[in-house]
This record gives C-alpha cells, structure tokens and sequence, in this order.
C-alpha cells in the first residue's frame, strides 16, 4: 500500500511539474506575443509619423532617434528606414517612397477630376489622382528647343489632303512647335516625334487628328504630345462624321493649366490639367479609350516642366521590406 501511495504521489509531482511548466511556457509565449504587438503597434506609429513628417516639412525632419526608435530616410534611394528597440524585441524595416508625380497617372489634377460615373478602364497602377499642385511649365525650356514658333491667330493647319496637294502636317518637321496665337484650328493632321505648346485659346481640333510624341530611349524623360500653358483655355476631345468615327488619337501626355473636356477619343495619357471631365458624345455616351498599358513609356518625368526634384512630392509606401525582426536574448 506505501508503495501504491509513493507511486501516485510520483505521478501527481510529475504532473504538477508539466502543469507548473506548461503554465510557465504559456505565460512566456503570452508575454512574447504582448510585445510583438507593442513592438508592432511602435513600428506602425513610427512609420506613419515619419510620413507626415516628410509630407507636411523638409524631408530631413524625419531623420529622429528617440525612445529606442531610429528613423532615417535616404533621398537618393527614396528608401525610409525605421529601427525599434523596445519590449526585449528589436526590428528594422525598409520601405521603398518612390515619388509619385502627376506624369505617373493617366488622370492627375489640382482641383478636378470628374468622371460622372463613366468606366474609364485605367489600369490600378495608373489611376487617377489629385495632388495639391500642377507641375509647372518651363516656356524657356520649350522656346529655347522648339523648331518653329507660330504666331497666327484665326488660323487652321489641315493636313491629310492626298497626293500632289499642300498640307500643313508635311511642313511641320519633328519637335517642339509653339503657337502664340488664339483661334487655332487642327483639321486632320497626322503628326509624330512632336510637341506641341500653345499659349493662346480657343484651339480646336477638328475631323480626325493623330498626334504622336516623341517615344523617349531608355529612362530619359518623356516629352509631351500637347501642352495648354494659358489658364482660360478649354479643349475637348470629341469626335466627328456622319457616324461620329471620326475620332483623334492622341499619344502622348496631355497638359493644360485649363480645362479639358474629355468625349470620344484615343489617348495614351497621362492627361494633367486644373480641370478634367469626362462628359457624354453625340450619342450621349462617353467613349474616351485609355490606352495607358499599351504606351508605359509616357509614364514617367516630362521634359518642360522643370526637373523633377524641383518639386516636394508627397511621399507614399511602394513596397515594404522587413529586414529583421527578432527576439532579444539577455545575457547574464
């Protein structure tokens, strides 16, 4: 009998032992998990302040170390470092804040952008968005590399007339073309590797248009297909004929400090104006056609709009690398 009771005395020291060390492990798992969402919620609160930071003063305001948490940001790489040493844990992200201009939307504006309910088909990476500024233009850039400069107002180019005839398209050699004056009128032109600037209002563009700018090499910034520098100015792109098959096709960026009515077309984008709409045709449906993953080329830095460092962009999180995060082990 002394040894049956021995035996289950054994058995119930065991058990309390397991019982003592289960407990022991879960309270140390439980404590653990505790300060991975401390050290978590730390790195969240760290981020998020070095982003307002960056967006609401100079970019070298972020650079703190404070409290076990170290955040630094390199402008050459675009990459915001962020290191938390708290709760026994240590850890240390890197997160890409590649710019994000207007020439990287296929819609961008300062003030407006309304699609009244019309399915634009942009591809997500490409979607629309405002900023609190437009890009701003630099007519001395455009002056001092245009090949031509014209001057006429009340004046149409036509193009397109056929063999032996004059038109305008032909005379127009590849490049920047300013016009100065107001009452301009495009009538079937066919242009590629051009730019053109207009300072002036009222252009118009009528029967059919094909305007190609120029494709950039390699990571050179891109040129613009056309460029409305006066604020007054209101451009749409509609579509003509019999059957209203007469539409332009513009690729290429398109900017205006104006407004821009956007009704039956082809563009590339991206489109950057103070006002974009997207508004009904003839037959009261929008038919403007995006084609921006067809021509990636034109997303990126433009020429003409001074460089891109000019500006204090607003800086988002492109992708989010975590370099380390782990347990810290004391040592006695």
């Amino acid at each position: 009998m002394l040894v049956a009771v021995l035996m289950i005395f054994l058995v119930f020291s065991f058990t309390g032992v397991a019982v003592l060390n289960v407990a022991y492990v879960s309270t140390a798992s439980s404590a653990e998990t505790v300060n991975n969402i401390k050290l978590q919620y730390a790195m969240e609160s760290s981020v998020n302040e070095s982003l307002w930071r960056m967006n609401n003063g100079p970019d070298s305001l972020i650079n703190v170390e404070a409290d076990g948490i170290t955040t630094l940001f390199d402008p050459v790489l675009n990459v915001l470092s962020v290191k938390v040493d708290k709760f026994q844990m240590e850890t240390e992200i890197l997160l890409d804040l590649s710019e994000d201009t207007h020439f990287d939307r296929a819609l961008a504006s300062d003030e407006t952008i309304n699609t009244n309910g019309y399915d634009t088909d942009i591809d997500e990476e490409n979607r629309s968005r405002f900023f609190t500024f437009l890009p701003e233009v630099d007519m001395d850039y455009f002056t001092d590399n245009a090949v031509a400069v014209h001057p006429e107002s009340f004046h149409k180019f036509e193009g397109g007339k056929g063999k032996g005839k004059h038109s305008d398209d032909d005379d127009m050699a590849d490049g920047i073309h300013i016009f100065t004056g107001s009452f301009i009128e495009f009538k079937n032109m066919n242009l590629a590797n051009h730019t053109l600037v207009f300072t002036g209002r009222f252009i118009y563009f009528k029967d059919r248009n094909n305007i190609d700018a120029p494709i950039p090499a390699d990571s050179a910034d891109a040129m613009p297909a056309l460029v409305f520098t006066n604020p007054d100015n209101y451009f749409e792109i509609d579509a003509e004929g019999k059957h209203y098959e007469k539409e332009d096709v513009i690729n290429g960026a398109i900017y205006t400090a104006g407004t821009i009515i956007l009704k039956k077309g082809q563009l590339s984008g991206p489109v950057v104006g103070n006002t974009i709409s997207l508004e009904p045709g003839e037959d009261f449906q929008n038919h403007i056609d995006f084609k921006d993953t067809e021509h990636p080329h034109h997303y990126r830095w433009h020429k003409g709009f001074k460089g891109k460092k000019h500006y204090d962009w607003p800086k988002q999180i492109g992708r989010w690398k975590t370099k380390s995060w782990k347990k810290k082990h004391n040592h006695a």
